[in-house]
């Protein structure tokens, strides 16, 4: 979790990032998936640490055009298949 449970559009927490880095580390073939604060500004820090799965409820449901939103943070997460 990278919000405090409980509650939709709360800020993103990266001091909770370290925890997805190491864990793509030690399984490089896990599904790991970041839950809370994600938007177009944070799915960067959370795919560069790992993060391959992602939920981001109230980035998408708040948007304009979620349909754009989904695209964007897939083509993030996606960007940095193999990379990892």
């Amino acid at each position: 979790m990278t919000v405090e449970p409980g509650f939709g559009g709360q800020s993103f927490m990266a001091s909770e990032l370290p925890k997805v880095t190491a864990l793509r580390q030690k399984y490089p073939e896990l599904h790991i998936e970041v839950d809370g604060g994600l938007s177009e500004k944070t799915i960067d820090q959370a795919a560069d640490a790992g993060a391959n799965v992602i939920v981001a409820g109230s980035a998408v449901f708040g948007a304009a055009d979620p349909g754009d939103v989904i695209k964007k943070l897939r083509q993030a997460v996606d960007s940095r298949r193999g990379k990892l």
